[in-house]
């Protein structure tokens, strides 16, 4: 089984004791020629998965308003992304890496950049998530510093646009409203064995190379192991400027705030949680006489590995945006999900889940209706192909 270590896009240590493979640790589909051994002797590596999976959701068929999402089409089947990845690794001495990461699929249109290429349907977009820079200097501490430059995703929130590191195939609310990707330089501090800092600044949400807004975001975060097995993980997040995330429609004030607290527990090597809590304000909201339209989100994501090729996952979340600074429908929002993960060759998953989406308001149906429901029942699966090229 072994645990797997590495770094997801919230900035923490990736640490998991469930069954499988992640796509780069796989045996390559090219070994023993010119370009495997050239990749091997300059530490480049390619990876990829395609992803797709059906949905259905009661009282909706096509694009579902609000939730589910980034499986958001009900009674049809999506092709979510199509993802490859080239990228040079860093060593511990000064050494410099890139990352670029190319997707195609229903999920690029729904997060493609503002200035993006390709095709503007609903339902198919071609992106660039990732392409960036790395640079490790071995100067001030023991583990020196990590460099990373170009459009990278925003180290937030638990759940990432990578489907092969999620838990689950929907995502909460706290991605949906608050995940972002965009132009930003961040360093990464290794302070010592138990303490990551942090610490850059962005170009808004969602852009290539290009300002959204009238000035840079900036973002600090902390990431604290009390012990040096890193079974537990405790991070601090503050992500602030003029548009560091998206917002409803004319819901944009002076300044915007992002506020986390994340833990990760590893209780046994077969169950594993991660619990956050995060605040977004919106000060001087116009959309709402300039006073504050602040959002508050808590869940949990439990996984319980079952054998070796079956694991459990659950999701609990409350969100609440009273001035509908985040959803199109101000309110109070709570979701369950539960599902499955079956991985019977480390290549391959298929993880069906039942979500069941509650509000203290009318807010979820069709899209192209104006009936809207205060609870969704929605059963999905996703098929999951991964594997390492070279």
């Amino acid at each position: 089984m072994g645990q797997m270590t590495g770094r997801d896009d919230s900035g923490a240590d990736r640490r998991t004791y469930t069954l499988g493979r992640y796509p780069e640790d796989q045996k390559p589909l090219l070994s023993g020629n010119a370009l495997s051994d050239w990749g091997q002797k300059h530490r480049v590596r390619s990876f990829g998965w395609l992803d797709g999976g059906f949905t259905s959701v009661s009282n909706a068929s096509g694009l579902v308003a609000e939730a589910p999402t980034p499986n958001r089409f009900s009674n049809q089947f999506m092709l979510d992304a199509a993802w490859v990845v080239l990228e040079r690794s860093t060593t511990k001495a000064l050494s410099w890496g890139f990352r670029t990461d190319f997707y195609a699929g229903s999920d690029a249109a729904l997060l493609r950049s503002q200035n993006h290429f390709g095709p503007d349907s609903t339902r198919w977009g071609t992106e660039f998530r990732q392409a960036y820079f790395k640079l490790h200097t071995p100067i001030l501490f023991r583990e020196g510093i990590d460099w990373t430059a170009g459009k990278i995703n925003i180290p937030t929130g638990v759940e990432t646009t990578l489907s092969p590191y999620n838990q689950l195939y929907s995502r909460g609310y706290f991605w949906t409203h608050d995940g972002s990707s965009g132009t930003a330089l961040f360093a990464t501090a290794h302070t010592n064995s138990q303490t990551d800092i942090v610490l850059g600044t962005a170009m808004g949400y969602n852009t290539s190379f290009i300002l959204r807004g009238r000035a840079p975001s900036y973002l600090a975060k902390l990431i604290y192991h009390p012990t040096t097995e890193r079974k537990q993980q405790y991070l601090i997040t503050v992500y602030t400027g003029p548009k560091p995330l998206a917002a409803a429609s004319n819901h944009v004030g002076t300044w915007q705030t992002l506020a986390e607290l994340q833990a990760r527990e590893v209780w046994t090597p077969r169950f594993n949680q991660a619990f956050d809590v995060g605040y977004f304000s919106d000060p001087h909201d116009s959309a709402n006489g300039r006073h504050n339209s602040g959002s508050q989100d808590a869940f949990v994501i439990s996984s319980y590995e079952l054998n070796r090729i079956a694991a459990l996952q659950t999701r609990l979340e409350w969100f609440a945006d009273p001035h509908g600074a985040r959803a199109a429908v101000p309110g109070s929002y709570g979701e369950a999900t539960a599902g499955i993960t079956l991985r019977p060759k480390p290549w391959f998953e298929f993880r069906p889940e039942i979500r069941g989406d509650f509000s203290g308001q009318h807010s979820f149906g069709a899209a192209d209706s104006p009936i809207r429901h205060r609870n969704e029942l929605s059963a999905e699966f996703e098929l999951l192909l991964k594997g390492r090229i070279f």
